[in-house]
């Protein structure tokens, strides 16, 4: 039985990493091991037994370790960017405060994995927690003024949002009797505190998740974060407040139109209004952190459908699971090529912008990718006949409205890319990491399980229009991107 080893090493391993940050002559021995730390954790994902649970009784007052199929998507795409992300830090890194940034890392590792196996809530809080503060080590790092800002930011929402978390999760608890956090849903849904108990999950979890009203820490963390901080910020971290809405929520226990309908517009807001600030920016990363608000309303839709149509719940976790894996190795890879340096040689150079432009067009849905896969999903489970709450014939609008606005984003960000690299000589363990990560972006998604039926398609039979529904947003942002730059100016580096 190979599954309770991995899941023990999928947090004692990053754990224990911290013993080499009590000598200063094993920092460099600790930088080179930032990638193996999540290895444990990408061995669990592909070889642990699904839904056999590991008892722990003499953690906390029991934890209760294991794998679904929903986890294990979410801990697949958490530990491949962790690892990909590791590699890149390698060549990244400076002697300066090394020791402090992997020891942040490693804590922050352990939260993010630790919390992605717990099936008990002591164990998932306890670790969602230290994944949120020692988060906060990542944010201030380069203790810039913009970072101290940044981090105050954070930390002061964070503690918000762990207050509204802590108080929802122990009201359902004390509700359903149970500390097993497959026990809540049920209890949630019979509750006659159930607003009140949602309310607090959907505000404790959207803090991370990138909830509009909630999401000023995004764009102020991501850009001051060293760059490998930034790209499991944006890719992972915010995927496990995600997780913590589908583990939680009463899905599959009754329909509830209402909280449907609020969520659906507060996926449109966070996936149209992330988009609009997002192209006012002239910071790459800056701009990748409105994308990541932008993708997160997308996500948010169907969240709100499964809420509001319990008869889907199961049918829209799976392309919700399969978006969220999408969406993270592709926003790392763009994160990560933000530090990339350009070669002097002009054809090598035409090499690294294609790797650089692929996942983001994957992100704006190109057919033949894991982004169209990704999107023919979310718009098989979110056909409007199959609903018949308020905002249900609104969908395909927003959903087209939002396949355009993430190609003008991703164009924003390829200007602005443009306009501030450089031209250098990168580390080996930096050109490593990030096409490791382009590559698992390009290619991971059709290896997991279910990908291919959760999409509802096979490329040698896709038709015309569904072909072309993937296209015109693509062409249209083009057009319109196209345009702005021969009415601004080839110079113009900002939008007013």
């Amino acid at each position: 039985m190979i599954t309770a080893p991995l899941l023990l090493m999928t947090v004692i391993l990053p754990l224990a990493s911290l013993l080499l940050a009590f000598r200063s002559r094993w920092q460099e021995i600790y930088r080179y091991s930032l990638p193996l730390l999540p290895i444990p954790a990408i061995l669990a994902g592909l070889m642990a037994e699904l839904d056999n649970w590991l008892e722990l009784p003499w953690l906390l007052i029991g934890g209760v370790w294991g794998l679904d199929e929903l986890r294990q998507t979410f801990l697949l795409l958490t530990s491949v960017l962790w690892a990909t992300a590791g590699i890149f830090a390698v060549g990244y890194l400076t002697p300066r405060k090394l020791r402090a940034f992997c020891v942040f890392w490693a804590l922050t590792l352990t939260g993010n994995l630790g919390l992605i196996i717990s099936v008990d809530l002591a164990s998932f809080y306890s670790f969602f927690a230290l994944m949120t503060f020692a988060a906060y080590g990542l944010v201030v790092h380069e203790s810039t003024d913009e970072a101290n800002r940044a981090g105050r930011v954070y930390l002061a929402m964070a503690v918000a949002g762990e207050m509204a978390l802590l108080t929802g999760l122990l009201m359902a608890a004390q509700q359903a009797d149970s500390m097993l956090l497959g026990q809540l849903p049920a209890a949630i849904a019979s509750s006659e505190q159930r607003w009140l108990i949602i309310a607090l999950l959907v505000s404790g979890f959207g803090v991370k998740a990138g909830l509009p009203f909630l999401h000023f820490w995004l764009p102020l963390a991501h850009p001051v974060a060293p760059t490998p901080a930034s790209a499991v910020l944006s890719g992972a971290m915010i995927k496990a407040g995600l997780l913590g809405w589908l583990v939680t929520l009463p899905f599959g226990e009754l329909s509830l139109p209402t909280w449907g309908n609020t969520l659906v517009i507060l996926g449109a807001i966070g996936a149209l209004g992330g988009a609009v600030l997002g192209l006012k920016q002239v910071r790459p990363k800056t701009i990748l952190a409105y994308s990541s608000i932008s993708q997160m309303g997308l996500i948010t839709l169907m969240v709100g459908a499964a809420m509001a149509n319990t008869a889907q719940a199961a049918t829209l976790f799976s392309a919700i699971a399969l978006y969220a894996l999408h969406h993270g190795l592709a926003k790392g890879c763009l994160f990560l090529s933000t530090a990339v340096e350009l070669p002097a040689e002009r054809r090598s150079r035409w090499l690294v912008w294609l790797l650089i432009g692929l996942p983001g067009l994957s992100l704006a849905g190109l057919p033949f990718t894991s982004g169209a896969a990704a999107k023919f999903a979310m718009k098989n489970a979110l056909k409007p006949e199959q609903y018949e709450f308020a905002m249900a014939e609104y969908l395909p609008l927003i959903m087209s409205a939002g396949a355009v606005a993430t190609m003008l984003l991703i164009w924003r960000f390829l200007w602005a890319l443009h306009q501030s690299a450089q031209t250098g000589n990168n580390h080996r363990f930096k050109w490593l990491g990030w096409v490791a990560a382009s590559v698992c972006s390009l290619v991971a998604f059709w290896f997991l399980p279910g990908a291919r039926s959760t999409a509802g398609h096979s490329w040698f039979a896709v038709t015309p229009s569904e072909a072309w529904s993937l296209i015109w947003p693509i062409a249209l942002a083009t057009a319109i991107a196209g345009a702005w730059w021969f009415v601004r100016g080839r110079n113009d580096t900002g939008i007013s």
